[in-house]
């Protein structure tokens, strides 16, 4: 299977010529528990992030803020776009006329204008500071998340972090890499070691040197990545939401990364560590995501309690169990050793870089038996709460391309009622009604089936408001594909974590293999 994509983008990217009938459903959005939303919860500067695809299935990375007025007015905004098999690489201007509107059940449309045309966003707010965005017009789609921006100093990233990129090389291969750097008062890094994974060509160990500079007057701030491998020096955009979440775009075209940072830490989490992971299949030739549970012990161990289930391009395997060992981080980087895990394209002995960070245990894999990458939060509640709203967030594949969901529900008891966005590769259907039956899992506590009119998710609780999941839907309907969906507050400030969307995403700029999936 080839996974380079030679179409070009037409310069009709962003129309919105198909958004005038997504509202025509009858379907009624109607408030959480907590309370109802409104265009008032959406008011600041934020800094978003979406990572999907264009309608030819190109990779396309935005990165950015928009500056909402709290009336539903979009009045400025600046964000980085990676489209270098489309539209280019290049720094896009929000105009005026760019609007949004939030609805009581806190998902909302974003219409922002710029020189390029006009983009639309769909999103659901999990409180006023944050939300799960994607992109929703007939120029294509892709998902991320929505974070209120703090003011940062450049002494306020005066610390160590693990920064996690995916994209695509200079080729149009997957491409993925992790690295671990200090910053001093000046943002010169110093301790760097980078692992990269560029489609199983395996670059790990490296050593980083570079900076971290955050913006002035709304700008971003930049950074560089210097390594003594071919790549040379990268260089990035920087939006930092606050002091220990950095959000970083590749500005170059010498490759195509996007990612997080998060502040270090020192050691592997101890016990039940939820994990999602995305990545390609290179046998049959297609995308997989896995998700369940590693259970580390503190002394080195992976407890053989551990757990995989398997979405290998819309085969699904469940309860894979798996054992291993990890090492104590160096310089913010560890290794996890694990045998009996499923990468897709080989069971056996799979080796991953960890850098334990406050967004969770990242991971990459560095044995070139495949390319995986994906993150482990540690687990401290095993319960869905009932009697709540949640937004939701999907992102996956099917044999018509990228697909990405945006939805709110409330859970009652296990049963789910709301509303449903689709984007499937620029073909929108908005406002549909969502239900759904959720089933606790006995022998694995915070694990649980949930089946719905739209797709069929395995979901694992991370804490009190945030659960992740993979899809499990198979032949006739088959779909790869991961999220998560997050407890709804509209008055909480900071009752929500951005970081557990940070890696959770298929790896861009690979397409299902030409009959590998049967069409929906």
């Amino acid at each position: 299977m080839s996974l380079r994509n030679r179409l070009v983008l037409p310069m009709a990217l962003f129309s919105l010529a198909a958004l005038a009938g997504c509202g025509s459903s009858s379907n009624k959005a109607t408030p959480p528990p907590t309370g109802g939303f409104s265009n008032s919860n959406l008011k600041g500067t934020y800094v978003f992030s979406i990572i999907g695809s264009d309608t030819a299935g190109n990779l396309l990375e935005l990165t950015g803020t928009l500056t909402a007025d709290g009336n539903g007015s979009v009045s400025s905004g600046t964000f980085d776009m990676n489209n270098p098999n489309g539209l280019g690489v290049g720094l896009v201007t929000a105009s005026s006329g760019s609007t949004y509107h939030v609805t009581v059940d806190g998902r909302g449309i974003a219409t922002v204008k710029t020189s390029l045309g006009t983009f639309g966003f769909d999103f659901v707010l999990t409180s006023s500071e944050h939300g799960q965005i994607t992109e929703f017009d007939t120029g294509g789609t892709g998902s991320g998340t929505l974070d209120l921006q703090a003011t940062v100093s450049q002494t306020d990233i005066e610390k160590s972090y693990a920064l996690s990129l995916t994209g695509i090389d200079g080729g149009l291969n997957p491409m993925a890499s992790l690295a671990g750097f200090t910053l001093d008062g000046a943002g010169t890094m110093s301790n760097g070691v980078q692992d990269i994974n560029d489609s199983t060509t395996i670059l790990d160990l490296l050593t980083l040197d570079g900076s971290v500079l955050v913006g002035t007057a709304g700008a971003p701030g930049t950074a560089q990545l210097v390594t003594s491998t071919t790549l040379g020096t990268l260089t990035f955009d920087v939006y930092p939401i606050d002091a220990n979440h950095l959000k970083f775009i590749e500005t170059d075209g010498v490759a195509a990364l996007a990612g997080d940072a998060f502040p270090q830490l020192t050691s592997v989490p101890v016990g039940t560590n939820v994990f999602t992971a995305a990545g390609v299949d290179f046998v049959a030739g297609v995308p997989f995501v896995a998700g369940g549970f590693i259970v580390t012990d503190g002394t080195g161990n992976v407890s053989s309690t551990s757990s995989e289930d398997l979405n290998d391009g819309g085969t699904v395997t469940t309860g894979i169990g798996f054992a291993g060992l990890y090492t104590a981080p160096a310089n913010g980087r560890s290794t996890l050793t694990l045998t009996g895990f499923n990468n897709a394209s080989l069971s056996g002995t799979t080796i991953f870089a960890a850098y334990p960070s406050t967004g969770g245990l990242q991971l990459l894999e560095i044995d070139a038996n495949g390319i995986t990458s994906g993150v482990a939060m540690l687990q401290s509640s095993t319960t869905l709460a009932s009697g709540q709203g949640y937004g939701l967030n999907l992102t996956g594949v099917n044999p018509n391309g990228e697909e990405d969901d945006i939805a709110e529900f409330t859970n009652t008891n296990g049963s789910f009622s709301g509303l449903v966005d689709f984007n499937d590769l620029g073909t929108l259907n908005g406002n549909r009604s969502f239900t759904g039956t959720y089933t606790a899992d006995s022998t694995n506590s915070g694990r649980g089936q949930i089946t719905s009119s739209s797709f069929n998710l395995i979901s694992y609780v991370v804490d009190n408001s945030t659960s992740v999941f993979v899809e499990v839907d198979t032949n006739p309907n088959p779909q790869v594909g991961l999220g998560a969906f997050q407890l709804q507050n509209a008055s909480a400030k900071s009752n929500l974590a951005a970081r557990h969307l940070a890696a959770l995403r298929l790896k861009p700029g690979v397409r299902p293999a030409k009959g590998a999936l049967k069409r929906r």
